[in-house]
């Protein structure tokens, strides 16, 4: 009877599957076996060895602190020292649990109760006799009671040192055992692996022998076709897989032939293909160097609007030095014609003043925006005085709201103890106030101070009414953008450059907050300013002024 390759294959390894399940059964009975005793060892054994050496430490412990409390006088050492023997002992109890809860043997059960019964004869002899005579001072008569304990303290360590010799002996034996048991089943595996691995090697090395002269006639067929050969054959007989495989190889041969004549006619197809390649990477290269181009246009542009920013700082700068002149020599004429009765000039030269400061006062925008642009406005921070700020804003601005007939209010209910930058918040409350004083005349102003919590973080809010003007829902959109104010008759009516609030808005960014607005025409405006109590560093407050700026016009209400 002749058997097909597959079959030969599949009846060795099936002999071979036999022999290692046979072989895995007895390991897997045998490492059960030491598994049990193993687990004995880690579940009663070792902890009974770490009991045992529990109760001997809490014992020694226990007799040294009877030791400690003959030394010390002191009321309050004694008390320390009784409550840590009180500890000691319930630590006792919980160690005579755990071990009765151990399955052990009969022997160290009452070996255990022994114990236990010679440390219950200690601790009463402890707090009967001990305790009362040596709480009562350091004297001669304490010793005798003392030593009347080391009967007592003696049994609880002979009996201690029994059970722990007993749970060491359990160790050695059930160590024994599982040693034994080892070495037996691993005599048997060994055995077992090396009928197996002869077994095994005489089918293989049989069905080597047999199929390797076939083989050998198509390795050497596949040689000859590797090197070009597409006319080699291959015969080989056995009617089994490997003649299949040689008639499989004769049919993949002449493939290979067809496929060689269809290769030459794509040549000639992919080198036109080739062709049509390089003119589209020539084009690629070509737009690449467009782009590259705009870019280069693009880094010019942004260089020229850091210049002209530059410019603007330096500038503003240098306007500064001689508007403050101008309004110190302003004010010296001022004083030298009110004191020589010149009425007549006075008007004229607070006009002068007036459009000076007014002046300045936009110099001094313009340069602080400018340095918020390039981040080079730094943050001076401190605890700030809130109260005091207050009133000195309101002081500030009291003459302008009498100017235009306003009346001012204050309502503070703020107990936080604020960490922040008092300059910026004091120029932010200032922009709010006369831009509320502003657009309200014979009306109220007023501002309230009061604390809120935010995801558990104590935040301030600043909220500024009037009575104004008030302002349209499309006016609003534009409100925080620089140089633009809400509308062009404001402008011309009232005046200004609409830089204020787009300032006080980045100010506020930098402090770690926001300002919000809710307006109605005819009715009035709330400008609402929130910050932190506890302001970000400076790192922080650039990475929340880069954030404000992108939702700049989402901070309208």
């Amino acid at each position: 009877m002749r058997l097909s390759f597959r079959t030969k294959l599949l009846g060795s390894i099936a002999l071979d599957l036999a022999l290692m399940i046979a072989l895995g059964i007895f390991a897997l009975n045998g490492f059960s076996s030491v598994f049990q005793k193993a687990s004995m060892i880690e579940q009663i054994t070792i902890p009974s060895l770490d009991l045992s050496d529990r109760i001997n430490f809490i014992s020694t412990k226990y007799h040294a602190l009877q030791l400690e409390y003959i030394i010390n006088n002191s009321v309050a050492d004694k008390a320390r020292i009784e409550g840590e023997m009180q500890t000691l002992e319930q630590d006792m109890r919980t160690a005579f649990t755990a071990y009765q809860q151990l399955d052990t043997s009969m022997v160290e059960g009452e070996t255990l109760n022994a114990v236990s019964m010679a440390w219950q004869r200690f601790v009463q002899a402890t707090n009967e006799q001990f305790l009362p005579t040596a709480r009562l001072g350091n004297t001669g008569s304490v010793q005798p009671v003392l030593n009347r304990l080391n009967p007592y303290y003696e049994d609880v360590l002979s009996a201690t040192d029994i059970l722990g010799q007993l749970s060491q002996n359990q160790a050695n034996n059930a160590l024994a055992s599982v040693g034994q048991t080892f070495e037996s089943s691993r005599l048997v595996i060994y055995g077992q692996i090396a009928f197996t691995v002869l077994l095994s090697g005489a089918i293989g090395l049989l069905l080597a022998t047999r199929t390797a002269r076939r083989i050998r006639k198509l390795t050497d067929a596949t040689v000859a076709v590797a090197g070009g050969d597409l006319e080699r054959m291959v015969q080989v007989g056995g009617g089994d897989e490997l003649q299949t495989l040689a008639n499989n190889f004769n049919s993949m041969v002449r493939s290979l032939r067809e496929h060689r004549d269809m290769l030459e006619l794509r040549n000639a197809e992919l080198a036109e293909s080739l062709y049509v390649q390089q003119q589209l990477t020539e084009d690629i290269i070509r737009r690449k160097q467009a782009e590259e181009t705009a870019l280069r246009a693009q880094a010019a542009a942004e260089a020229a609007s850091q210049a002209k920013s530059m410019f603007v700082a330096t500038m503003s700068h240098e306007l500064r030095t001689p508007l403050n002149a101008i309004l110190g020599y302003t004010q010296l004429l001022h004083l030298g014609a009110k004191a020589r009765g010149q009425e007549d000039v006075l008007p004229q030269l607070e006009r002068i003043r007036l459009a000076g400061k007014h002046l300045l006062t936009l110099v001094s925008n313009v340069l602080d925006f400018s340095k918020i642009e390039h981040g080079k406005m730094n943050l001076d921070l401190g605890e700030v005085q809130l109260a005091s700020l207050v009133d000195e804003v309101m002081g500030i601005v009291q003459p302008l709201a009498e100017a235009r007939f306003d009346q001012l209010k204050t309502d503070f209910a703020s107990n936080s103890v604020v960490y922040s930058d008092a300059g910026k918040i004091r120029q932010i409350l200032f922009n709010l106030l006369s831009n509320a004083i502003k657009f309200t005349e014979a009306g109220t102003v007023t501002l309230r101070v009061w604390d809120e919590q935010r995801a558990n973080e104590p935040w301030l809010v600043f909220a500024v009414s009037d009575t104004g003007i008030g302002m349209a829902p499309d006016q609003l959109r534009r409100l925080f953008k620089p140089f633009v104010q809400a509308d062009e008759s404001t402008t011309r009516t009232y005046g200004g450059t609409g830089l204020g609030l787009a300032l006080s808005q980045q100010l506020a960014a930098m402090l770690g907050g926001a300002i919000n607005v809710e307006s109605c025409p005819n009715v009035g405006s709330t400008f609402t300013l929130q910050i932190p109590v506890q302001c970000p560093t400076q790192a922080e407050s650039t990475l929340v002024m880069a954030a404000s700026s992108l939702v700049s016009s989402s901070v309208v209400a």
